[in-house]
């Protein structure tokens, strides 16, 4: 089998229910003819060099995957028939560029996945902190009620008052 990649520009106007049927109407072309997706990756939303058909800005998606010579020519087909799609672009890639394409996809998976975890880890202990704070402050403003102070925050006569030094 041979690898090709995949880019298309959709309209910036689709919402994003629109834009992941269209792209899992795509990748399903690729698997049902029996090929098999190395990346889709959504590359997100961009501006243009220039202007195509009056949008300024495009949400680009790109496709790593290996396949019979004609997948491709039915996802042309498929593309060209849609007028969701801006512009798009399929290359053969040549062996060595096609396993070096299959390894960063790998990679950027896993950085994605991490970078997703770290996010989680780093909510948490957030949300661990405020947690803490606020029982810290619920026990000072207990302990000063048990002592019969009033927690007060210093008034602005206050502050007048004091001599400066």
């Amino acid at each position: 089998m041979t690898t090709y990649e995949t880019v298309f520009i959709t309209l910036p106007s689709l919402t994003e229910q629109e834009e992941s049927d269209l792209v899992a109407a795509l990748a399903q072309v690729v698997t049902d003819d029996g090929g098999t997706m190395a990346a889709n990756d959504r590359m997100g939303r961009r501006r243009l060099a220039y202007p195509i058909r009056k949008f300024e800005d495009g949400v680009y998606t790109r496709f790593l995957y290996d396949s019979s010579p004609a997948v491709p020519k039915e996802l042309d087909r498929r593309i060209r028939l849609s007028d969701k799609i801006l512009r798009h672009l399929t290359v053969r890639l040549e062996p060595d560029w096609a396993v070096a394409a299959k390894e960063q996809a790998v990679r950027d998976a896993e950085a994605r996945v991490e970078a997703a975890r770290l996010a989680a880890i780093a909510a948490a202990e957030a949300a661990e902190a405020e947690a803490r704070k606020e029982a810290e402050a619920a026990a000072a403003a207990e302990a000063a009620e048990a002592a019969g102070e009033t927690p007060e925050a210093p008034s602005e006569e206050a502050s007048a008052e004091a001599p400066e030094a």
